[in-house]
């Protein structure tokens, strides 16, 4: 088995033509990764509801630092945001992690 069996598209608000003339701003693919989307417990999930942040995944990737906070991110059919800063595990430079939440349902 694969340690990040799922394609995850990365995408980001960037000014397009609009055809006419102008610019619209819309959702644009910047990147596809390799991850692991996992579904946080029943008690990571109620702890991230107590402190007014809720999750709905988690996401493990190998190591980079050029996922932000604007980006919103495609897997399944569905569309999430970070709710989370990205986490270095165990500070290797390996394996990073971050919690999402579920924009579209």
């Amino acid at each position: 088995m694969k340690q990040f069996p799922h394609e995850v598209e990365v995408v980001q608000k960037r000014k397009v033509s609009d055809g006419a003339g102008g610019f619209k701003t819309e959702w644009s693919p910047v990147d596809t990764i390799e991850a692991f989307v996992d579904t946080p417990t029943s008690k990571e999930r109620l702890l991230a509801h107590q402190v007014q942040n809720p999750l709905d995944r988690f996401m493990y990737y190998p190591y980079r630092t050029d996922l932000k906070s604007n980006m919103q991110l495609r897997f399944d059919g569905e569309i999430y945001a970070f709710a989370g800063r990205p986490e270095d595990q165990g500070g290797q430079h390996e394996i990073m992690r971050v919690a999402l939440k579920l924009l579209t349902g």
